[in-house]
């Protein structure tokens, strides 16, 4: 049953279920406030109609003054003999407090009936209590308050009390005096209808008013369910109307359209990236195919010079193809939080110094310089891991910079606890609006069908992982760029004192 609820529930959309949910809390307290008031309210009447009997039970007692009997507080006097004349006396005492409403009685000590009043006509029938009740009612009385509530013979309530007749000082009998609560009980029902008509119409009220404001209060989530099922659908450029609420569905409102931004941003980039890296192996394999072609029909004819030349291009096609499914492969380990750095004491100018030398095999006419400053201290950083940052710089620096220009490695050191790596071309340079995206995940400059045919470009992954592998080894790497004036990309790096024994650290990059 409980599941089957839960399923009615599950199936209910989230503005009924907070109706529901909302009414119900209502309900609640309204009810347990209307069954406190109707308590309370019973209990007052019920103790000031006790609290009336004490009165007149003490007022009867003095028409016997004359007489030394009294009214005690609890049967704490030890227990004596009645007089003589106690029945006499206990008949004026009854006859004086019955009524048409209330009825008096005389009890012994053992709870026998002496005198009862309910002889008079009309009034109330005598209630038999028993004595065991009678003597722990009397005990745990302390002030004119208690009381009991009882059936008569008719089955109508009544409440009952019972006060202590003591004379010198001894305790002979007990004074029962019980009325009918009918009045009482009227006054509480009536209370009670009117305590659940206000309730049902608080509830109404509250139905009426509660389903516009939640519908106002829900229409932003509506409005987010209609746009995220047109952003499934493929519309990815559907934005939500932005509130100007601070409060949470505002946030909410402002961080979706975020999110479809940034998943618009992603997969407009993946799309280029497909297409980018579908032009980038056409031009390797129609390479490779044309080569095999000429290999096979042998039009080289024996020419020994020629076959070099085409096995040399089809090697070069395909170095070109590993390099782009290196950087896949990189990006991939490090989205996936499995790309290995091992931090260790190294000395910066033998990274650079490996780094100028193989620069200066893959020049094609421009000049490299290197300016390292004595005595730099020591990084601790992955040596391979920096040695493919700086490579992928230089590479993407000889792409840009013509043959007549040149790069310059400049390496320094700044406030005793940075190393600075930079690295200057005389190339194009980089537009304005696209240096702040240079290190996005597939961002292209220029586009892959329109560049220029010495200005390779490549998938868009270079400068991204660069900036992944300088910032997982405690680095920073900035870029300024002033176009068709040259490029400056600077990498911060924390030096380290010279340590007495080797420091080797493996960090795994965790996203």
């Amino acid at each position: 049953m409980t599941r089957q609820r839960r399923k009615v529930l599950q199936r209910m959309s989230i503005r009924w279920r907070l109706a529901l949910i909302s009414l119900g809390v209502i309900a609640l307290l309204l009810g347990a406030f209307g069954f406190i008031i109707s308590f309370t309210a019973e209990n007052a009447l019920f103790t000031n109609e006790a609290t009336a009997l004490h009165n007149e039970g003490h007022l009867a007692m003095t028409v016997l003054k004359q007489h030394p009997l009294e009214i005690g507080r609890t049967p704490t006097d030890p227990q004596g003999t009645p007089p003589l004349n106690f029945k006499v006396l206990a008949t004026i005492l009854t006859q004086r407090l019955t009524s048409t409403s209330t009825d008096a009685t005389v009890l012994s000590l053992q709870g026998n009936v002496i005198i009862s009043g309910s002889d008079i006509p009309f009034s109330p029938p005598t209630l038999a209590v028993n004595p065991i009740l009678v003597q722990q009612t009397l005990h745990t009385s302390q002030d004119n308050s208690t009381y009991l509530i009882k059936r008569d013979a008719q089955n109508e309530r009544q409440l009952v009390i019972f006060m202590p007749i003591v004379s010198n000082h001894h305790t002979i009998g007990i004074l029962q005096i019980n009325t009918l609560t009918a009045p009482i009980d009227q006054f509480i029902t009536t209370l009670r209808w009117i305590l659940i008509l206000g309730v049902l119409g608080s509830l109404s009220l509250a139905a009426l008013l509660m389903f516009p404001l939640i519908s106002a209060a829900l229409h932003p989530l509506v409005a987010m369910e209609q746009t995220s099922r047109a952003i499934a659908a493929g519309n990815l450029s559907l934005r939500l109307q932005t509130l100007e609420t601070d409060d949470e569905i505002g946030h909410m409102t402002s961080s979706f359209n975020d999110m479809v931004a940034q998943l618009e941003t992603a997969f407009r980039r993946q799309k280029q990236l497909t297409a980018d890296i579908s032009h980038e192996l056409r031009t390797p394999l129609t390479a490779l195919r044309g080569s095999l072609e000429i290999l096979l029909i042998g039009i080289e004819r024996g020419d020994g010079t020629a076959t070099r030349r085409l096995v040399s291009n089809m090697h070069e096609e395909t170095e070109r193809m590993q390099r782009m499914i290196d950087d896949l492969l990189i990006l991939t380990r490090l989205d996936e939080g499995k790309a290995i750095i091992h931090l260790t004491a190294t000395n910066i100018r033998t990274v650079v110094d490996k780094v100028y030398d193989q620069a200066q095999q893959l020049t094609r006419g421009q000049t490299i310089h290197c300016q390292i400053s004595p005595d730099m201290p020591l990084v601790c950083v992955d040596p391979d891991r920096l040695q493919q940052v700086l490579l992928n710089i230089t590479d993407n620096a000889l792409k840009y910079t013509p043959a007549d220009g040149h790069i310059d490695y400049v390496v320094r050191s700044e406030e005793a606890d940075s190393v600075i790596i930079e690295v200057r071309d005389t190339g194009i340079g980089i537009s304005a609006e696209a240096v702040p995206h240079v290190f996005d995940r597939f961002y292209r400059a220029d586009p892959a069908r329109t560049r220029h045919a010495q200005h390779v470009g490549g998938s868009g992954l270079g400068l991204a992982i660069a900036k992944e592998l300088i910032e997982a080894q405690g680095g920073e790497i900035l870029l300024h760029s002033t176009y068709s004036q040259g490029t400056t990309i600077t990498i911060r790096l924390q030096a380290i004192s010279a340590p007495e024994q080797p420091v080797e650290k493996v960090t795994q990059i965790i996203h």
